[in-house]
């Protein structure tokens, strides 16, 4: 009887985080790693000259994606397209724009996408009007809440990547 490969899962999250953000993080790997899966992380310096190439190269090795969205910089007295018809206030708190890079690249590639945004954080992707079929969203905390769907999406990629490789022997 054989058993599946394990599921291989980008976590993407900013490189910096406060003393209150890193365990939230660490309760992220563990119950990424208690489904049964391997957790795949790229630091600032992997990224090197060519950092898309890298990042694709990468997210094509993975079943899934798991984005956390942590505070990064407050923009709660920002104001969105100052003096236009469509001025208004900025939706609070934001996280890096690597992220949205990240979900780009894995939408693009048809990966399965958890993200996971800090109270206050709705910018882009982790907009809760966003998620949908592809886009997969819950709390941050506790870790994994309401992710059944992703999961299973998760583990389908992983079957249809193993069978494409055996296809192809």
């Amino acid at each position: 009887m054989s058993t599946a490969a394990p599921c291989r899962v980008f976590l993407g999250a900013p490189s910096v985080l406060t003393a209150e953000q890193e365990p939230e993080l660490e309760r992220w790997v563990a119950w990424i790693e208690q489904q049964g899966s391997e957790v795949v992380r790229l630091s600032r310096d992997a990224y090197g000259e060519d950092p898309w190439r890298a990042l694709t190269r990468l997210l094509r090795e993975v079943d899934g994606v798991v984005l956390l969205g942590f505070r990064q910089l407050d923009a709660r007295n920002a104001v969105w397209r100052p003096d236009t018809k469509e001025e208004d206030a900025s939706a609070g708190w934001w996280t890096t724009p690597w992220l949205h890079i990240e979900a780009g690249m894995a939408v693009a590639l048809g990966l399965p996408l958890l993200v996971a945004p800090e109270t206050d954080v709705e910018d882009g992707v982790f907009h809760p009007d966003v998620w949908g079929t592809q886009v997969s969203g819950t709390e941050l905390s506790p870790p994994g809440t309401g992710a059944d769907d992703w999961l299973n999406a998760v583990r389908a990629h992983r079957d249809h990547r193993a069978g494409t490789s055996r296809d192809q022997r």
